[in-house]
């Protein structure tokens, strides 16, 4: 019994250096590749770069396969420190051991909500909004990264306002379901929708 407890203790605690030497590996990786624009810690300071921290694997896995196969654009963007790039580009010049490991680096990392200026009226008319069309999905008002859909509360309003005019206009896509809630929704209910995000502390 003694010697099963010592290699289950020894398990344990291969298992456990294990995940620490992944997270340490997906840090100097997402530093490399990624911090220029979304921040050490996936916590962007750009309020055009969203914060990837707290993302599931699954997320930023699935982000980095739309990237990686063209069905999600990609801009081209320069940060304040390095060149200007796109994140189609970044993505395919990484194996998927790297994502893996930089997925559960940013996974690991806490989602800083950004204080910004809202509209309390806007804010509670989004609530209503996010209730009725979004809540399934983004359960919890957008907060919740095991629902595998990113990360809506607190995230920069710009950024999403960026994203809201590339589904309105279908330069990104969108899932059936989806579509079916957002095509509806005029000009003003999609800035209640930003606003009620931006305004989560």
């Amino acid at each position: 019994m003694k010697i099963q407890k010592l290699m289950a203790l020894g398990l344990c605690l291969g298992l456990s250096l294990s995940v620490t030497n992944a997270i340490a590996d997906g840090k100097a990786q997402a530093k490399e590749h990624c911090g220029n624009c979304h921040g050490a810690d996936g916590n962007s300071n750009d309020p055009k770069v969203p914060n990837i921290a707290g993302f599931s694997v699954t997320t930023f896995l699935d982000i980095a396969e739309s990237y990686r196969d063209g069905s999600r654009h990609a801009d081209k963007y320069t940060p304040k420190v390095g060149d200007a790039n796109d994140m189609s580009t970044i993505m395919r010049s990484m194996g998927d051991p790297s994502l893996q490991v930089i997925a559960e680096f940013y996974a690991s990392q806490p989602f800083k909500r950004h204080p910004q200026k809202t509209d309390p009226a806007k804010v509670a008319a989004g609530a209503k909004l996010h209730e009725k069309n979004c809540e399934k999905c983004h359960s919890e008002s957008g907060s919740l990264a095991d629902d595998d859909a990113g990360i809506l509360a607190g995230q920069w309003r710009p950024y999403l306002q960026d994203q809201f005019t590339k589904f309105s206009s279908e330069k990104r896509g969108m899932p059936k379901k989806m579509k079916k809630k957002f095509s509806p929704l005029t000009e003003e209910e999609k800035a209640a929708l930003l606003d009620f995000y931006a305004s989560q502390k």
